[in-house]
């Protein structure tokens, strides 16, 4: 009985200790998502992550936005759970991740995480 208690302590605290575990940082090698441009986001292939920071200039339909930085604008779909509740206006500067999604007729771009208003 005595063991099986123990047993479960210990994997309790694992499984308390996972979630500060997950959050102590990541890859920042070769292939992890790196800040650019909307000009390079043009040149990715399918399914590649670019980080971008720039402005959210105006909604072009429902969940459509144009982005735009110094190199050119971009269309995005950015899903209302990313918005975080946050009311964002064009002058403010965010940094978005955004996901490249091509298929045979078009490219679509995707953002992949919750916006971040800069300061």
């Amino acid at each position: 009985m005595v063991k099986k208690v123990l047993s479960a302590v210990a994997l309790a605290s694992v499984f308390a200790a996972a979630p500060a575990m997950a959050q102590t940082g990541g890859f920042t090698g070769p292939g992890a998502t790196q800040v650019g441009t909307v000009a390079q986001l043009k040149t990715l292939p399918d399914d590649a992550h670019l980080i971008l920071k720039g402005n959210i200039v105006r909604n072009v339909q429902g969940d459509k936005y144009e982005f735009k930085d110094a190199t050119g604008s971009v269309e995005l779909e950015i899903d209302r759970k990313y918005w975080n509740g946050q009311n964002v206006k064009p002058e403010n500067t965010v940094k978005l991740i955004v996901e490249v999604d091509k298929d045979l007729l078009k490219t679509e771009y995707e953002v992949d995480a919750p916006v971040e208003v800069l300061k």
